[in-house]
């Protein structure tokens, strides 16, 4: 989409743009001034705006996995030999893919997806860092 669709747009579809990483500078600058609050506080959370500063995450690090206050829950990223890193936090447990598309479900679009992407890719980042993986 290009910044004037965007702009134009329903507040949740301004509202995932606003969270996305890939979205401009310029395009994040103009929704940080939307009407609506939940467009404001996801382009404020994206790393692309300028002027950001990010969150000090609270991590738990143990030999079989990392997890992350999330939003209802501790997030885990399991690290277990001869199997995939793998996901859980309360009822769900599965892979990155599933649990993008369990963060971008209908059902459960009560917290904004971008904030949940932001827990996601820090989770991810911390694993990296301590299991190289």
């Amino acid at each position: 989409m290009e910044k004037n669709e965007i702009l134009n747009s329903h507040w949740a579809v301004r509202s995932s743009a606003a969270g996305n990483p890939n979205t401009p500078a310029d395009t994040l600058v103009e929704l940080s001034k939307d009407s609506e609050w939940v467009v404001r506080r996801s382009a404020a959370g994206n790393p692309n705006i300028p002027g950001y500063t990010p969150s000090d995450e609270e991590f738990i690090v143990t030999e079989t996995y990392v997890a992350i206050k999330g939003t209802n829950h501790l997030w885990y990223k399991h690290n277990y030999p001869n199997v995939a890193p793998f996901y859980t936090y309360g009822c769900f447990c599965g892979s990155r893919e599933q649990l993008i598309s369990r963060i971008y479900s209908i059902n459960n679009l009560s917290i904004d997806p971008a904030v949940r992407m932001r827990i996601l890719n820090a989770l991810d980042q911390k694993f990296k860092e301590i299991f190289r993986r």
